[in-house]
């Protein structure tokens, strides 16, 4: 089978790696899809892998993960990092998923732009392995990047991919692959900075938190990202915004039956209180946070106004109840 008939599906994660990895296939003479996997607490990076799939002229598939992620990411078999991190499980889950666009396709492998000994946890030798194990691609899994490194593809077995135009990259320097990047004028991809926000501790602590008791649909995975987040009882949370920006935000991902609660005037944080019907100290508890968080943090309590989001009676006045630091220590996430 000659190398222009061979179709391959590439994870497209939007950063310098996944366009040298589509590139180096492409160059190969294979024709390539591409998948991004939209998380479900945003699609940052999306603005990225389209920029990577234009540079590269391929199409682009947008994949948003659900409820089965949330599953795995509750119980993962292979364990996780520092934070709520699942490393293996997420790109055995991911690889999963490109392997059934693939037979969508008819592709006859996938790849990614994963370097050997980059990531501590996902792309050791071992780990590498154990993705294409569990992920039902044996053989037909290629990381164009480090190839060199491990063992050959049943593509490369075939001859249909020539192995000596695959590459040795390892390690978590980048200087090869910036290289590259200037030598086939790479642009727009997204910076290596910042990570998986599953390595963030304090996003850790929220999803964890909201995995306990539950959460209602993708809007409270969303909030995650945003303001400061206090656990109130067992049925209630609040998230309360920490600029204009903040405060927009949490606005627009509010759900129905949600309380918003801010100043008469809208001059300092906007709290959303999540859960069911709040008796009037949670309410009372929840507009202390407003006032704590606020210019008037050291004078009277000062009126705070609560409207319950898809409802349209006039908003209640609740008087903030006076609230110390080891309080709110006690109720952060």
């Amino acid at each position: 089978m000659p190398n222009s008939r061979l179709k391959a599906v590439g994870l497209i994660s939007g950063g310098l790696d996944s366009f040298l990895a589509a590139k180096i296939v492409i160059d190969l003479g294979c024709q390539v899809n591409g998948i991004f996997f939209c998380l479900p607490w945003g699609c940052s990076k999306l603005r990225y892998a389209r920029a990577v799939a234009e540079a590269v002229n391929i199409p682009l598939k947008v994949e948003h993960l659900g409820d089965d992620f949330i599953g795995m990411l509750r119980h993962p078999r292979f364990g996780r990092g520092a934070g709520m991190n699942p490393c293996v499980d997420c790109h055995i889950f991911m690889i999963k998923k490109a392997a059934e666009f693939m037979r969508e396709l008819n592709a006859d492998f996938a790849f990614t732009g994963e370097v050997l000994g980059q990531r501590p946890l996902s792309q050791l030798k071992s780990s590498l392995r154990l993705v294409e194990l569990h992920s039902g691609l044996e053989g037909r899994l290629l990381r164009p990047l480090t190839a060199q490194f491990l063992p050959p593809t049943s593509m490369e077995q075939e001859g249909v991919i020539d192995r000596k135009k695959l590459f040795g990259i390892s390690g978590r320097s980048r200087k090869q692959q910036f290289e590259l990047a200037q030598k086939w004028g790479a642009q727009g991809f997204a910076p290596p900075a910042g990570g998986c926000l599953l390595t963030d501790r304090n996003f850790s602590r929220r999803l964890q938190d909201l995995l306990q008791y539950g959460y209602r649909n993708r809007n409270d995975l969303r909030l995650l990202q945003w303001g400061r987040h206090f656990r109130l009882d067992h049925g209630h949370k609040a998230i309360l915004g920490r600029d204009e920006r903040e405060n927009q935000r949490l606005l627009d991902h509010v759900t129905e039956d949600d309380y918003i609660l801010d100043f008469p005037d809208r001059n300092g944080p906007t709290l959303i209180l999540q859960g069911p019907q709040p008796p009037h100290a949670i309410l009372s508890l929840a507009a202390g946070l407003v006032q704590r968080y606020s210019r008037y943090r050291k004078q009277a309590p000062k009126e705070v106004l609560a409207m319950q989001t898809g409802h349209k009676p006039q908003p209640q006045s609740i008087t903030p109840m006076t609230i110390d630091e080891v309080t709110v220590e006690r109720l952060r996430i």
